[in-house]
């Protein structure tokens, strides 16, 4: 009957669907994808970004609008003498209103970034705060399991003992592991407690409802190989963000071409003489004369800048393609390591606990031994979990690194 109980309560703990249950009672829970949009609704940063969009969008309606038209009134001894009245208007020349809204727009595009930018780094905080909310659960788990397991064994060394057939030091040991797991339960508790509290604290007002989140962390996911991930590195946002603003400068240069050509002033208005009692239309131009400041200065400025986000772009590639290197090789290593425990050293440890106790039955080994096999099954299925939360981390990594599309959490059902 105990080796019956054993294998189903550790086939259970070892199931990837674990069921979180907040210890403070039976409340309103939310799925982790209805959690993630809550947060994603409510986040002041994300908010921030937003407005900033509308905001370079405001500027790409003024950056087309043309010079305001100049109105000039004028009267010699309060108009006795003469009473003159123009109009002035600036008509831009060389496309400097083109480059303008051009520039404008880069904007815009920045903006957008930015908050695909802040999107991602938040989806993948929120996965980062999830993991180890599910981690400490399903280890919670595994000592409830573990707890049942060590009590039954208690009593039946207890049983043995009132018949004569155990000696009391083992009975007391089998009472000490008992106590030993209850206090590692206790302290996941507390884990427990601060993982969902650092998980709610996202939601600006939803944080009593997301302390009950539940979820799944997927176990099967194929990691990309390296030339995969190389590919899309290319559409890293910060990546991106450097080849706006390189397109943004390269509009500048444009835009400081332009502003070195003149605009052209005309005028119309009317004069009237009072003394000699006559009326003269008034029509003229006028224009700056680019002799002494054309721009060149500051298009080199501008194009010097391009240079040096070029140079930039070029070292953040290659930090960025050796960290996307650092997280392929720790993620087939961790791969490596899930697949030896699943396939060899949990099995297997679960069957020598399975014959010790037998022979600890039968009387041919100590109950020392018994208790340091339960101990090793225990610490194999802990460091399993450890292992597959590191993974899930090394793939959110991935993710915001790669803009990768990985389904980290399976979607509920």
């Amino acid at each position: 009957m105990q080796i019956c109980h054993l294998l189903i309560t550790l086939f259970l703990c070892i199931l990837p669907s674990v069921e979180i249950v907040n210890a403070s009672g039976p409340e309103k829970k939310i799925s982790f994808l209805k959690a993630r949009e809550l947060i994603l609704s409510e986040n002041p940063g994300l908010k921030s970004s937003e407005t900033l969009i509308e905001a370079a969008k405001e500027g790409v309606l003024q950056a087309d609008v043309q010079p305001n038209p100049s109105v000039d009134y004028s009267l010699d001894k309060l108009g006795a003498n003469e009473i003159e009245i123009t109009i002035e208007q600036s008509i831009e020349l060389g496309g400097k209103r083109k480059y303008r809204k051009e520039a404008a727009e880069r904007e815009v595009e920045l903006a957008l970034n930015s908050c695909d930018y802040t999107r991602l780094e938040l989806e993948a905080e929120i996965l980062r705060r999830f993991i180890p909310v599910i981690t400490v659960q399903k280890k919670l788990a595994l000592l409830d399991s573990m707890i049942d397991i060590a009590e039954i064994t208690r009593e039946e060394i207890k049983r043995r003992f009132e018949e004569g057939a155990r000696r009391k030091t083992d009975l007391v040991r089998a009472e000490i592991d008992i106590e030993q797991l209850k206090l590692e339960h206790s302290e996941l508790e507390s884990d427990a407690i601060v993982s969902r509290k650092k998980f709610a604290s996202l939601g600006a007002k939803s944080q009593k409802l997301l302390m009950n989140v539940t979820g799944t962390i997927s176990e099967n996911i194929e990691i990309p190989t390296l030339e995969e991930i190389r590919e899309r590195l290319q559409l890293n946002l910060l990546l991106k963000a450097v080849d706006i603003e390189q397109q943004q400068f390269e509009t500048f240069q444009r835009q400081l071409g332009a502003e070195a050509i003149p605009d052209l002033n005309v005028y119309a208005g009317y004069l009237r003489d009072n003394k000699e009692k006559s009326n003269s239309p008034l029509v003229g131009l006028s224009m700056t004369i680019p002799i002494f400041n054309r721009n060149k200065a500051a298009q080199r400025q501008v194009w010097l800048k391009g240079q040096a986000l070029q140079q930039k772009r070029q070292n953040l590639l290659s930090i960025i393609d050796a960290d996307a290197q650092e997280i392929h090789s720790r993620l087939l290593a961790i791969e490596n390591q899930i697949k030896m425990l699943t396939t060899s050293i949990i099995p297997k440890s679960e069957n020598v606990y399975t014959m010790m106790q037998e022979y600890y039955s039968s009387g041919n080994v100590e109950y020392l031994d018994l208790s340091e096999t339960q101990a090793e099954v225990l610490r194999s299925i802990m460091k399993l979990y450890d292992i597959q939360a590191e993974m899930a981390q090394k793939l959110t990594d991935l993710m915001q690194i790669s803009n990768i599309p990985l389904q980290i959490v399976k979607s509920e059902e």
